[in-house]
């Protein structure tokens, strides 16, 4: 027997050998494990932690919602000015004279102004507080769901980074057992050194590919660190598998276009928001427009007055006053009726005030309130279009991302077919293996593509539930299996 023929029926053993170990793992490549000095000492995070820990440590979660808190008591502030206002006072004066009687006074007073009429500019106050909290709230809900948004795509580019990680490994493994094939051959004088060399270009090509993997994961490793708020030194054990631990359903009649536009303009915070700004603007603005209405408020006044304390003088008073604006002047009417000394004293008075161009702002802040409003009214206009078209889109998307999914898998799967073919005829001298090592690296581009697309519809699924304005994992699209589990027990 020829000693190439020996060699090819042993490298033929060998391989089956090793080919059906492995083939039975390359549509579920084993992911890239971190060291146990990882496991031991870091974080260990699935998709469930991570998100509790990301939303814990967020701080600008924290100061949103400390906002809303803000505009609460924001609102008492203005429920309070329906109230009349309120003074308690106490005043003293010694006065020491000369070649006259000395003078002391004590007096006690209780002042109380009541406001009859302000054109409806408390109510309208009221009004712009109350809108501006629910601003607040929606604004955290907003927030709330792109945070979750953006740490369930770090987590899962960790997931398909590491994985990537595997399928390249897995590749360049087959590359380097076909290099010391031919390096064998080469020595037997069966193959040529530009046989070897090709094989040895290709294998370098899949170390580049596995290095430039490694280096995406590192690079998505700390930007998923910088999310969940944790120091960049420290160790994280990112748990999970994609193909493992979710499950795929295929989109059916229920992913209706229409039905799913008018759930998002129902449920989506930003119509809300939207809604609550243009009622905003549109309060400002009628506030600004009104400025020149008068505030009518009548004044209570109760005193005791003496000279030692505890004064006994009664007195009282009563005062009518009236304020406006008008063409950037403003003035003011006063008049009063007081009584002091038990009855025995009785006063009338009448005051009146005129300030020229005190307040000639009241054209720029028309103006303003008017621009607002206008920018407001088309605001609400417009999200309404965006919400349509992005569910629209995210519609389209899932459905290719569901057929692109399949696509892959098929690709995937006739590869490994292929392939098994393949090795047995390179090994048996009927195919070159520099082909099988061309194979071998589309074999892995179509296992990242495989990966890619279950990302990709992953991805598309919680995205288009966010733009419907309902819960991660309401449409039953895909199921995670571990959070699955956990809601059974």
């Amino acid at each position: 027997m020829k000693p190439g023929l020996r060699y090819s029926l042993f490298a033929l053993v060998c391989s089956c050998a090793i080919v059906s170990t492995k083939i039975s793992h390359s549509a579920h490549p084993p992911a890239f494990n971190e060291s146990a000095e990882e496991h031991a000492s870091g974080y260990a995070v699935d998709l469930e932690r991570a998100l509790s820990i990301a939303i814990i440590n967020n701080f600008e979660l924290k100061a949103i919602k400390a906002q809303k808190k803000i505009n609460d008591l924001a609102v008492r502030e203005s429920w309070r000015d329906f109230f009349p206002a309120l003074t308690l006072s106490y005043f003293q004066t010694e006065e020491v004279r000369e070649r006259a009687p000395d003078s002391r006074q004590h007096k006690l007073g209780i002042d109380s102004t009541v406001t009859i009429y302000d054109g409806g500019k408390r109510k309208l106050a009221y009004d712009a507080a109350r809108l501006k909290s629910i601003l607040a709230a929606n604004e955290y809900r907003v927030a709330l769901n792109n945070f979750i948004a953006s740490i369930i795509r770090a987590y899962l580019g960790v997931l398909q980074s590491r994985e990537t990680i595997a399928i390249h490994e897995l590749t360049l493994s087959q590359g380097q057992m076909q290099l010391s094939f031919i390096q064998k051959e080469l020595a037997l004088g069966d193959a040529t050194k530009l046989d070897a060399l090709a094989i040895e270009a290709k294998v370098k090509e899949m170390e580049l590919n596995l290095e430039k993997a490694k280096d995406e994961y590192t690079q998505r490793l700390n930007q998923f660190k910088l999310l969940l708020k944790i120091e960049r030194t420290a160790p994280l054990a990112v748990e999970g598998n994609i193909e493992k631990d979710f499950v795929f359903f295929l989109p059916d009649d229920r992913i209706d276009e229409e039905l799913l536009i008018s759930l998002a303009l129902k449920n989506r915070k930003e119509i809300e928001s939207a809604d609550a700004e243009y009622k905003l603007a549109m309060t400002n603005l009628r506030m600004s427009e009104n400025y020149y209405l008068p505030k009518l408020s009548l004044g209570l006044n109760y005193n005791l007055t003496d000279d030692a304390f505890f004064p006994r003088e009664k007195g009282w008073g009563v005062s009518v006053q009236v304020s406006s604006a008008l063409f950037g002047n403003s003035g003011s009417l006063n008049s009063g009726l007081s009584e002091s000394g038990n009855g025995n004293s009785r006063a009338i008075s009448n005051t009146a005030s005129a300030n020229v161009l005190d307040s000639i702002s009241y054209k720029r802040a028309i103006l303003e309130s008017t621009v607002q409003f206008k920018t407001a009214a088309e605001k609400k206009k417009q999200v309404r279009r965006e919400i349509a078209l992005e569910v629209v889109s995210l519609v389209s998307t899932l459905k290719n991302s569901w057929k692109m999914m399949d696509i892959a898998k098929k690709q995937l799967e006739l590869y490994d077919s292929f392939l098994h073919i393949e090795r047995l005829k390179a090994n048996m001298g009927e195919s070159r293996r520099y082909d099988l090592v061309k194979k071998e690296i589309e074999r892995g581009e179509a296992a990242v593509a495989h990966l890619s697309s279950l990302v990709n519809y992953l991805t598309a699924s919680f995205s288009l539930e966010l733009a419907a304005g309902v819960d991660i994992g309401f449409f039953k699209l895909s199921t995670h299996k571990k959070a699955k589990e956990d809601s059974h027990e």
